[in-house]
């Protein structure tokens, strides 16, 4: 069991710079394929595209961005993250905004690509990775409490947007969600990101207990490292496999299984409130047991969920498929930013980190095409979520293989 500072304390002491973590993790969803697919049905109408298609498109943008995450993410090992951070939420904004001049196939490919990459990659990134650095002892809560900015978003802004799309166009959405990001977080920046003294390792946990005599991996030690080759598989299945349904949940959800879908949108705010539960359950976890022994099981509630999904035949499953993956939702990001931390070190967790949002990027990229080709192919949601079971449980017992001894 590792020692830190207790929770309540922690919280009264450092809610500046964890209240900046959980903005920068609210407003990453203009980026997030749970909000993008929300307005998939009125994209294809407005610009001919078939579910294929618009996966396609969607994947081709997904995967730039991945390709300029990649130099790009060594940039938070660099740069002053005041500055930084200011300047990545105000092409945010400007991106959010700008969506709503979309015209056609390529204006809408650069949209996504620009808030895929400044939501789902960059700001992401940055949040997670101040976290992780930032703290020692208190690692894993301080990314459980900065991820809770993302399911109040996935709780609060389905439904509104579903209801929205009822009253006004899809572009005015856009320019709301724009302003909605330049008027929280471009003021709020400054203030919230006042130091404090324990921040940078020096709190009750110093760097001198644990990371001092840890050894500082670089990116490309990393990348030759065989306990990272077990687990890329792992980080990359959750990130697959959920874009890819929620990205065609209205066809899957509305069409296929014929469940009412503004009632799937409100159950969001079920997922919200498990993806909460299971970030901080799992942060907890993460700081009394370690990442290591905690990360093979964090998509075991995953499985459960797709299963359930596969075979469900009424809609009053909705709230158990939603809780479920939740779960898991919740815990990926506290269990798999510390275990980078724990497994290579701070020292350039930056440029590290960023292969784990690359990889999850370009799984991300690759679910809405699998499943999109699927589903223009006829085939069932059943047989979609058989195989989505199989390889999580297959990438789950790979990378408890590879941690057995870590």
């Amino acid at each position: 069991m590792r020692d830190g500072t207790p929770t309540i304390a922690f919280v009264r002491r450092e809610w500046r710079f964890l209240l900046f973590g959980a903005l920068v993790m609210f407003w990453t969803s203009p980026g997030q394929t749970y909000l993008i697919s929300l307005f998939g049905d009125e994209l294809r109408r407005d610009f001919g595209l078939g579910h294929g298609e618009f996966g396609l498109l969607y994947t081709g943008a997904t995967l730039v961005s991945a390709a300029i995450l990649w130099p790009a993410g060594r940039l938070v090992d660099r740069l002053r993250l005041a500055k930084f951070v200011w300047w990545v939420c105000a092409a945010m904004a400007v991106s959010a905004a700008a969506f709503s001049l979309v015209s056609g196939p390529v204006t809408l490919f650069l949209g996504i690509l620009f808030v895929r990459f400044l939501g789902q990659g960059m700001m992401s990134h940055i949040a997670v990775t101040a976290m992780a650095r930032r703290y020692v002892g208190e690692r894993g809560r301080a990314i459980a409490i900065a991820g809770f900015g993302f399911p109040i978003a996935e709780g609060v802004l389905p439904p509104l947007i579903t209801i929205g799309l009822t009253m006004t166009s899809w572009q005015n959405i856009w320019i709301v969600l724009g302003l909605g990001v330049a008027l929280t977080m471009l003021p709020s920046v400054p203030f919230l990101l006042r130091r404090t003294a324990g921040q940078d390792g020096q709190g009750p946990d110093a760097l001198s207990k644990h990371d001092g005599a840890q050894r500082q991996w670089t990116r490309g030690e990393m990348l030759r490292d065989g306990r990272f080759l077990m687990v890329a598989p792992l980080v990359m299945t959750m990130s697959a496999i959920f874009t890819g349904i929620i990205f065609h949940q209205k066809f899957i959800i509305a069409t296929a299984k014929q469940w009412d879908f503004l009632w799937w949108s409100v159950c969001f705010g079920v997922f919200a409130v498990c993806q909460v539960a299971g970030s901080f359950s799992t942060g907890w976890l993460v700081d009394r047991i370690s990442a290591k022994r905690i990360a093979p099981f964090v998509l075991v509630p995953f499985g459960i969920s797709v299963a359930i999904l596969g075979i469900s035949e009424t809609e009053v499953w909705a709230p158990v498929v939603m809780a479920t993956m939740g779960l898991s939702a919740g815990a990926t990001n506290p269990s798999y930013s510390s275990l980078w931390a724990e497994l290579y070190g701070t020292e350039h967790l930056g440029a590290i980190r960023a292969v784990g949002a690359v990889l999850m990027v370009f799984a991300s990229a690759l679910g809405p095409v699998v499943v999109g080709w699927a589903l223009d192919a006829d085939v069932s949601i059943y047989a979609i979520c058989t195989a989505s079971v199989v390889i999580t449980a297959g990438t789950s017992g790979l990378a408890a293989y590879g941690l057995r001894r870590a």
